[in-house]
């Protein structure tokens, strides 16, 4: 007899467009689907793995919500931290079901809550719910299976599988609301891709594993699992400049609504206006930090490039987003927030690499 390695995944449903979470259309059924729904379309993928790669599947799933994803609030990635860690033991790997509008956000959340992990957990949709003609749901979440059971690389940690791609949790964007493959790796990180075979970028896989333990070894039971799990986005302010814009706003918002941390996407390589700067010397007065991005789809605020941006570096008025995604930018900085991190700590830890958000490089001027 065949001797078969066993694999047991937990899938978890939260609702999102791949489960029919999405506007009545008057050419397409209304279909919802549940967690059943998706169980049974895995199991003639379940017996092709176990036939080709001698491993039996063990299949389960939870619904932990039903929501659209744009509904998605800090609450609900605390909650899918906590089932992770509830069965950590009992679960090789993790599946979760999202809406597409906001995963970005919560691959991103995840990363940085669960610091050591040392299993795959892979974050899949779909752009057409399950149901519907030219669903890309069952393709989605069978791509998924494939990569948590996948043997021949190690693959652990939070990732999303969508399209033909495989991106590293902290660098998942959004680019269409219409194609197939919607998401693309912010700058870098994409790890792989999928199709009729698995092409893993091993370079790429290494160098996102080797985050997992930097600062922890990794968790092969729950009890050395180092999770933190909060994130306080409500003393977060995110605005984009433009030009005249009001140097009023942002004190108006620390006095009148608490705000404790400010997002700007600024012009250029993190270039503000100049009529900005009291605004960046009270803030640092304050103690209250202030993280510069870009405008530009793919540009990198590196404080280095023109004369408004290296005045902030200089005066050390701001903190330099580099590369970081918004969604990386957003979620580590509610992350460090909640963590009751001080002024200067926030400082620190925004530019440090923790799991392969940013990447610092300088300017050859």
């Amino acid at each position: 007899m065949a001797s078969y390695t066993t694999k047991r995944i937990l899938i978890i449903f939260t609702g999102g467009t791949v489960a029919g979470n999405v506007a009545k259309s008057n050419v397409s059924l209304d279909v919802k689907s549940d967690p059943n729904s998706f169980m049974s379309i895995l199991h003639n993928s379940t017996e092709i793995v176990k036939q080709t790669w001698n491993i039996e599947v063990m299949t389960s799933v939870v619904e932990l919500f039903n929501i659209d994803s744009s509904n998605m609030q800090p609450e609900n990635w605390t909650m899918l931290v906590e089932k992770i860690q509830e069965r950590y033991d009992e679960f090789d790997a993790f599946i979760i079901l999202h809406g597409t509008n906001t995963m970005g956000y919560t691959a991103a959340a995840l990363s940085f809550a669960l610091e050591n992990i040392n299993k795959p957990v892979i974050i899949t949709g779909a752009q057409v719910p399950l149901g519907y003609l030219g669903s890309d749901a069952t393709t989605n979440l069978v791509n998924s299976l494939r990569l948590a059971v996948w043997s021949y690389h190690d693959v652990k940690g939070v990732m999303a599988v969508f399209g033909s791609k495989i991106i590293t949790g902290t660098r998942v964007k959004k680019g269409t609301d219409f194609d197939y493959d919607p998401f693309k790796s912010f700058q870098r990180g994409e790890l792989g891709k999928i199709g009729r075979f698995m092409r893993i970028d091993e370079e790429a896989l290494q160098k996102h594993v080797s985050y997992l333990s930097k600062f922890k070894p990794l968790a092969i039971q729950l009890r050395v699992l180092s999770v933190k799990k909060y994130f306080d986005t409500k003393s977060i302010a995110s605005l984009t400049e433009f030009p005249g814009m009001s140097p009023d706003i942002f004190q108006s918002l620390v006095e009148k609504n608490n705000i404790k941390a400010f997002i700007l996407r600024s012009f250029g390589a993190g270039d503000p206006s100049s009529h900005l700067f009291q605004v960046f010397n009270y803030l640092k007065e304050k103690k209250i930090p202030i993280v510069v991005t870009t405008q530009a789809p793919s540009g990198v605020a590196s404080f280095q490039v023109n004369e408004t941006g290296q005045y902030l570096k200089e005066h050390d008025l701001a903190i330099p987003a580099f590369d970081m995604s918004i969604e990386s930018i957003t979620t580590k900085l509610a992350w460090l927030l909640a963590q009751k991190c001080s002024y200067e700590q926030i400082k620190q830890k925004m530019a440090e690499d923790l799991h392969g958000e940013i990447i610092i490089e300088n300017e050859l001027i």
